[in-house]
């Protein structure tokens, strides 16, 4: 009844300061009935204590040092005062329920499956760089000719005539070469050799009962023969072979009419030459080759695969049953600012003046 009055009471913004004022501190202390009458007159239209709600506030706080409330230490005053509220209470629980899931997980199976497979195999390659080199060697050589000899009949006379003849030289180079050749290799040896013989037996007698057969024996002869074994063998010899070579020189032969010039017996001696012969010098490296072929070998895979289990599982919530209305007391404290009574004095003094 007091909060519908209230709301029916047309006020300025001065008498609302009031209104709440009046609510919070001073209507505690009144009667029920009072207020209740009191504002009744008001939302009548009626005169009461002077004439207006104003006044009735005004008249109420005689002793701005008697404020109701304790201090908070804020410049506030805080008045605590006991509420029934009401309250629903309800029975708390737990409803649970089991259900089962499905849970999965990917696991891997391992498979061969067939894939080609390169295989490679590493041999090596001898790669030889041959180059000559220019030797001096000394070579034992034989050199004949054919001179030219004058034979005249008598004492040379006449003219002289000149003609060219051709003289023989010829020049045997021995060249050595090293040979690995076949040689046997014989032993004598003397073999025994043996044979049977027949000899009669002529100091016993004849058997003429059994066809008249000579007695006899058989006797081994032996006798020891020569014989040659051989054997093959392998061995290094050095093999010497002559080259001839033979060239015509021209040579202008001089003799008188009478002479002539006739070949004569061939001539040689031995010489040492020194030859300059290219011997051969090997320069080898192996060079590794890779060589690869392709084969079919079984190589392991991994397939994914579901697997799925079901586990239990217990779902609970909580529940509120059994819904009762109680009373409960609440303890609250209402706060105010003291100062607020001199704004509304100073509001009625600059409203005076106006």
């Amino acid at each position: 009844q007091f909060l519908s009055s209230i709301k029916d009471v047309r006020i300025n913004r001065k008498s609302m300061k009031l209104i709440i004022i009046f609510t919070l501190i001073v209507a505690p202390t009144w009667a029920s009935d009072q207020i209740s009458s009191n504002f009744t007159h008001v939302r009548e239209g009626k005169s009461t204590n002077n004439g207006n709600l104003e006044a009735i506030i005004r008249g109420t706080f005689i002793d701005k040092k008697k404020l109701p409330g304790v201090p908070n230490g804020k410049g506030q005053r805080c008045i605590q005062k006991i509420v029934q509220v009401q309250e629903t209470e309800y029975d708390r629980g737990m409803s649970c329920q089991h259900t089962f899931k499905k849970k999965c997980h990917v696991t891997y199976v391992t498979d061969y499956v067939s894939a080609p497979e390169r295989k490679c195999e590493t041999t090596f390659k001898k790669n030889c760089h041959i180059t000559f080199k220019p030797m001096p060697f000394n070579a034992q050589v034989k050199k004949c000719y054919t001179p030219q000899n004058h034979k005249c009949e008598g004492e040379p006379e006449g003219d002289e005539i000149c003609k060219n003849v051709y003289e023989s030289h010829c020049e045997t180079k021995y060249k050595n070469y090293d040979l690995e050749q076949d040689e046997p290799l014989c032993e004598k040896k003397e073999e025994l050799r043996c044979k049977n013989e027949t000899v009669k037996l002529l100091h016993l007698p004849e058997d003429n009962e059994e066809g008249g057969i000579e007695p006899f024996a058989i006797k081994e002869v032996c006798e020891k023969w020569p014989i040659q074994s051989c054997t093959v063998e392998k061995k290094n010899v050095t093999k010497v072979h002559p080259k001839t070579e033979c060239k015509k020189i021209p040579r202008k032969v001089c003799t008188q009419s009478n002479c002539k010039v006739v070949t004569g017996p061939e001539v040689c001696h031995e010489q040492t030459q020194t030859h300059i012969q290219n011997i051969p010098q090997e320069d080898c490296d192996l060079e590794p080759e890779e060589n690869c072929r392709v084969e079919s070998a079984l190589v392991p895979k991994l397939i994914p695969k579901n697997n799925c289990v079901k586990i239990p599982k217990e779902v609970c919530v909580p529940v509120k049953t059994n819904p009762r209305q109680i009373s409960k007391p609440v303890l609250k404290e209402w706060c105010y600012n003291p100062k607020d009574f001199g704004k509304i004095d100073e509001d009625d003094e600059q409203e005076q003046v106006d």
